[in-house]
């Protein structure tokens, strides 16, 4: 990476267009990356059986919601509807055999359809617009495809790079496990049958184990995956801003129009770039990321601490007979005064004594044992996350600086150049 730079350098100074004026134009001065970013480096990523499938889910999803629209375009009604009530009604039988009969059946196909379009996307909101971005190409994309079919039979033949950077990405349990709860009080929210109930708990204390999981997680030593995104942005930008200031010493713009457009242009790209560095670096910066670690350490104690209480709640809904039907906020108010002093259990519901024990031990172990070893390892975690940002400020003033160079190169072609 550094020599791609030292050559980009050599160029950068020497490039010249006929079209140029004979003054010599500056000779910018591009240094090295530094070597905490010289590891990153962009690789390809490894082809698995799951990106397959992922792709095909996108590409499946995208084409039966486009069915659905040509359809009702052409016949004016939509034809799919039919089928798709009558999977419907076949599903709400087979959970009607199981003891799992939905309170609001109407929420069924809804909820199914959003936690498919989550899963499919990863749970990541990025990922979920650059599919409802593919869903509005699709059909520019399959006539491309079927256009252009035998060049990409002809790539995909070329060997595969070899990939240098492991995936450090993790399985998305946690927003699974939420959209699994929120799907199921959306359709058994109101049950009183043990068996919904039953099954609420267990995704409730699932998603509470892997909370309290990633909670200990947070003590461990802070690593170069805690700061990736930085690091990352920081390599990109510079990489960014050298190849553009590149191309543009190689073929200069040759009226004013285009030299206004590519300052506005490259500057709102790059800009953001240079924002990130703005954000983390200076004792302005310093301060945002020790107040956010902070209160990222708050909300995160608030989740568990909710997770715990809903799991208790959901327990003790399962517990009582369905003939006394205990409506899911009394069990709520009863999981809550275990945690929170100012709370009354005012139910006359009779429990076992695990649903007054358990509930007691979890709030114990949470703002005892949680709080202390978690609270205190708080500002070692903010000392080694700074002292890690600190090593990518290095390249942002790189940018910061190939930038205004770019820029002033810019300013001396737009002199010489005519208006249109």
């Amino acid at each position: 990476m550094p020599e791609e730079l030292s050559a980009g350098t050599a160029e950068i100074a020497t490039a010249r267009s006929p079209s140029s004026p004979p003054n010599p134009l500056p000779q910018p001065h591009i240094p090295p990356i530094p070597s905490s970013l010289v590891d990153l480096k962009p690789s390809a990523k490894k082809t698995t059986v799951l990106s397959h499938v992922k792709a095909w889910t996108w590409r499946v999803t995208s084409g039966y919601f486009w069915l659905h629209s040509v359809l009702l375009v052409i016949a004016g009604r939509d034809a799919l509807a039919g089928i798709e009530n009558f999977i419907t009604a076949e599903g709400i039988s087979i959970l009607s055999l199981l003891g799992f009969t939905p309170v609001h059946v109407s929420h069924l196909l809804f909820v199914f359809s959003v936690i498919w379009l989550l899963a499919i996307t990863e749970f990541s909101p990025i990922q979920l617009v650059g599919f409802l971005l593919y869903f509005l190409v699709f059909p520019v994309t399959v006539l491309g495809a079927w256009i252009f079919r035998k060049t990409l039979r002809d790539s995909s033949e070329v060997s595969p790079v070899t990939v240098t950077t492991p995936d450090n990405r993790h399985f998305p349990t946690t927003s699974l496990l939420t959209a699994l709860l929120v799907g199921w009080f959306a359709l058994y929210g109101g049950s009183s049958a043990r068996g919904p109930n039953m099954a609420g708990f267990l995704i409730a204390a699932v998603l509470f184990l892997a909370l309290v999981y990633q909670a200990l997680d947070k003590t461990s030593p802070v690593d170069d995956r805690d700061t990736a995104f930085f690091t990352a942005t920081a390599l990109r930008g510079l990489l960014l801003v050298s190849n553009t200031f590149k191309s543009a010493a190689q073929t200069p713009p040759t009226t004013k129009i285009a030299v206004a457009g590519a300052l506005r242009i490259n500057g709102f790209v790059i800009g953001g770039f240079r924002r990130v560095g703005v954000l983390i670096h200076g004792r302005k910066g310093r301060e945002r990321i020790a107040m956010t670690m902070l209160l990222e350490y708050i909300v995160f104690l608030l989740m568990v601490a909710a997770s715990a209480i809903l799991m208790w709640a959901l327990a003790i809904k399962a517990t009582v007979p369905s003939e006394q039907a205990l409506p899911l906020t009394v069990a709520l108010r009863l999981s809550a005064s275990h945690f929170l002093p100012g709370i009354q259990d005012s139910s006359a519901t009779v429990l076992p004594w695990w649903a007054q024990f358990g509930p007691a031990l979890t709030s114990w172990i949470l703002f005892v044992v949680y709080i202390g070893p978690v609270g205190s390892t708080l500002p070692m975690q903010q000392q080694a996350i700074l002292k890690q940002l600190a090593a990518t400020r290095p390249a942002f003033q790189i940018m910061g600086r190939i930038w205004r160079h770019y820029r002033n190169f810019l300013k001396m072609v737009e002199k010489r150049v005519p208006p249109k």
